[in-house]
């Protein structure tokens, strides 16, 4: 497995891709199941307590707040995601970006 602190792992990529559902599903899932499956339980756990954690701090960005349209929120959104990790892979971003502008539209 990769180093789990590792923001640009393939692992933690796509399995934020999968749990957020993005690029496949009309909207956010958030299916740990889909995570599980694919990892097992073990290495689901880790990956799922890490995913929770930086979806958290996603939604701690106030764009919902101050953007003006939905293309400006997600912009805002990501550069602070990316100011509190800025090595982390532009898929986990735009996937996190793709959840939380469905969720404040």
């Amino acid at each position: 497995m990769e180093k789990m602190n590792d923001m640009q792992s393939s692992q933690l990529v796509e399995a934020i891709v999968l749990w957020t559902g993005w690029g496949r599903a009309v909207m956010p899932t958030r299916d740990d199941l889909a995570v599980r499956n694919r990892f097992g339980d073990e290495e689901s756990c880790k990956l799922l307590l890490i995913i929770k954690s930086l979806e958290n701090d996603f939604y701690s960005s106030d764009a919902r707040l101050v953007a003006a349209n939905l293309v400006e929120m997600a912009k805002l959104a990501e550069a602070h995601f990316k100011n509190m990790h800025p090595t982390v892979a532009d898929e986990i971003s735009r996937a996190f970006s793709w959840c939380y502008t469905f969720d404040f539209k």
